[in-house]
């Protein structure tokens, strides 16, 4: 895999590099498509009085993730488990940022002056985007083999307007960052007894992001609300073997969605459970959240 190119401009870039004891990174995203610049700072920690609806549309708030080593999978006796979860041991040795929320619509609007989406609500969560809107037909599907994307894509924008390289997670880093240390069904520590039919509702829909508890680590909904697209390409069998900064098979068919959503039952909704769809089509149950690669 190529390395990837620092940012542009040195006073960003070099703020990024020394902020590794910054717990969060704020974009503030009030000045819309049109900005030539979204200004960047950093917190050590959650505001007094907690996030606002603020922190959900003219703002992008991505909390730190440090390095460490899972387990990726569900043991055999998980409810709901699938074929295609075995355990194995995944070690990811470059911290990362990751959102606290899911992107919403207000904050892809200001990003990219359009809301796609079916089901209309500022500080609900984007939806029916596909993966090849969010990085672009022709350079975004080289993945895993740069991190290249193309210019009108939206990560292509909001490159442009902060010169910092934030794209989807990988499979592994988003479930490393669902589960924030629990090995359990949930990241509330719980399993499932029996299966919850559609947790959200077949006549219901997606949820303002942050409505329930985060996770230990402090991140929103990862549980249900949307599916979230992931880098990787999928694939069946990701093997019993400990991996080291997993990046997915080197080509496919389909791209990883991790998570479940408001249409799903709860068990589609595990840390473990692994879904995919063709990177062109968007769904209304299809969503995202950003990552800054570290």
């Amino acid at each position: 895999m190529d390395k990837l190119t620092p940012a542009k401009d040195t006073e960003i870039f070099d703020a990024f590099k020394n902020a590794e004891k910054k717990k969060y990174i704020v974009v503030d995203l009030s000045g819309g498509p049109d900005a030539e610049r979204y200004p960047i700072s950093w917190l050590d920690d959650v505001p007094e009085g907690g996030w606002t609806d603020e922190d959900k549309t003219t703002k992008l708030v991505l909390r730190r993730i440090e390095p460490g080593t899972f387990t990726m999978g569900s043991p055999k006796g998980e409810l709901g488990r699938d074929y295609n979860e075995t355990q194995h041991e995944v070690t990811l040795t470059n911290a990362y940022y990751i959102g606290i929320f899911e992107t919403t619509q207000k904050q892809y609007e200001l990003i990219t002056g359009s809301n796609p989406s079916l089901r209309k609500g500022d500080v609900r969560p984007v939806e029916y985007v596909s993966y090849d809107v969010l990085r672009g037909k022709n350079k975004g599907s080289s993945w895993p083999y740069n991190h290249d994307v193309d210019e009108d894509s939206f990560f292509g924008k909001l490159r442009s307007k902060t010169n910092l390289i934030f794209d989807l997670p990988t499979e592994a880093q988003w479930e490393y960052a669902c589960r924030a240390g629990t090995t359990t069904a949930l990241n509330s520590g719980k399993n499932l007894f029996f299966i919850y039919l559609n947790n959200g509702g077949f006549y219901n829909y997606h949820a303002a992001v942050g409505s329930y508890f985060p996770n230990a680590w402090g991140l929103y909904d990862m549980h249900g609300n949307v599916n979230e697209w992931c880098l990787d390409w999928y694939q069946d069998d990701l093997g019993t073997d400990p991996v080291t900064d997993p990046l997915g098979a080197g080509f496919g068919k389909y791209r990883v969605l991790r998570g479940g959503s408001w249409g799903d039952d709860a068990d589609d909704c595990r840390s473990a459970r692994r879904d995919y769809y063709y990177p062109v089509y968007a769904y209304d149950v299809h969503g995202f959240r950003v990552v800054l690669v570290h």
